[in-house]
């Protein structure tokens, strides 16, 4: 009589666990709270991530993982002026500049029109194009102070 006791119990842990596990598959996507995440560069380098678009925990937390992979790569762009582009990155990210994902978008990445202040910066950055997307002109365009497209 214990040996089905216990079977009937192992049964719905099994059950249980499967229920579990699909209710994480089977996530609803949903608005997702704006991420903050640090960057390797400089000190207390950061960006905001945000989205009004609906996404699954795990779809954020890849597109986040690519907005900063993105952002590296501008920062690790080697050339000519190798020195000026690492210290126009480490000014525009002390001041933690958000960044919105967007499913559709007329442009790649685009920096709206803004004055000097970098607290007012709007930008934007396509979500097919975060894997392919150089970041680097956008960033200067906000180190400058000046509106920005990439078709």
């Amino acid at each position: 009589m214990k040996t089905k006791q216990i079977g009937f119990i192992a049964i719905l842990a099994v059950i249980a666990t499967m229920a579990i596990i699909a209710c994480k598959e089977d996530e609803t996507p949903q608005k997702q709270p704006d991420t903050e995440r640090t960057l390797s560069f400089g000190t207390d380098c950061k960006v905001t991530i945000k989205s009004d678009d609906k996404f699954t925990t795990d779809e954020w937390k890849t597109l986040c993982d690519k907005v900063v992979a993105a952002i590296e790569k501008g920062y690790n762009k080697t050339g000519l002026n190798s020195s000026q582009n690492n210290a126009t990155f480490k000014t525009v990210f002390k001041y933690n500049i958000p960044v919105s994902l967007l499913k559709s978008a007329t442009y790649d990445c685009e920096v709206k029109a803004f004055s000097h202040e970098l607290s007012t910066v709007e930008w934007y950055i396509k979500i097919s194009a975060l894997d392919t997307i150089d970041l680097q002109p956008a960033i200067w365009a906000i180190g400058d102070g000046e509106a920005y497209h990439q078709p």
